[in-house]
């Protein structure tokens, strides 16, 4: 069973409590976020875009029936390469360039994207998400497995405020791993360097810490994930 707790705060600042009702309510991301197997695939991205906190290599959930709103990101394929932008964007450009609609093809809406902290499964050939499982494709032990809710920037470019982390307990922490750990009063993401057991931000704007004998420090696990929400959905 994958549970959820919420609110793993980004920076090392004051957090909320997991909510404790939350912990032992099952949760399945197929369900959550696969609303139209045969519309629906994983693609990899092609090249990074980190404005949109999208590496290459990340995982694309592409719908290619849904309707695009303006802010939406899309993928769509141009001269046989493949790019993101923002719907209104693209418009924009291709009516500005005189473009024509017929030399880019649409290849989807992007509802989530999913960047890999360590080396991802190799993503099956499949048509559509009717021939594989979101879920088992990412969850690999329910019983040790949590989705947290980030808090703050100071992980930036790929872990954004609110985006979902998949914390997996029964990982031992490698070196420059990012992990979900209690230090002092406060619940924080960060990555460790084991060797000058120090934590530290992706986002370079936040000093690292050092932590010293002092220090209270209790592990909570590896995120081996994070999902981010293009099209913004209960959870």
């Amino acid at each position: 069973m994958i549970t959820l707790t919420t609110n793993v705060q980004a920076g090392i600042t004051g957090f909320e409590n997991p909510t404790i009702r939350f912990r032992k309510q099952p949760l399945n991301l197929q369900t959550l976020f696969v609303h139209s197997h045969t519309s629906m695939r994983i693609i990899s991205a092609d090249n990074s875009y980190q404005k949109f906190g999208i590496a290459k290599g990340d995982w694309l959930l592409i719908d290619s029936a849904l309707q695009a709103l303006a802010t939406d990101l899309v993928l769509f394929e141009y001269h046989g390469e493949s790019h993101i932008a923002r719907w209104n964007v693209l418009c924009q450009h291709v009516v500005a360039s005189g473009k024509e609609w017929d030399e880019l093809h649409l290849i989807g809406v992007i509802s989530v994207s999913i960047h890999h902290f360590r080396q991802p499964p190799l993503l099956p050939w499949h048509s559509d998400l009717t021939d594989i499982d979101l879920h088992q494709l990412i969850v690999t032990q329910e019983h040790s497995t949590l989705l947290c809710r980030a808090a703050g920037v100071s992980m930036l470019p790929y872990i954004w405020d609110r985006d979902i982390l998949i914390l997996e307990r029964h990982l031992t922490p490698e070196n420059d791993d990012v992990i979900v750990l209690s230090l002092n009063n406060d619940l924080v993401v960060k990555r460790i360097n084991l060797h000058t057991k120090t934590l530290y931000s992706d986002n370079s704007s936040f000093k690292p810490y050092p932590i010293t004998q002092d220090d209270y420090t209790r592990l909570h696990g590896v995120v081996r994930y994070s999902l981010r929400l293009h099209r913004p959905m209960p959870l």
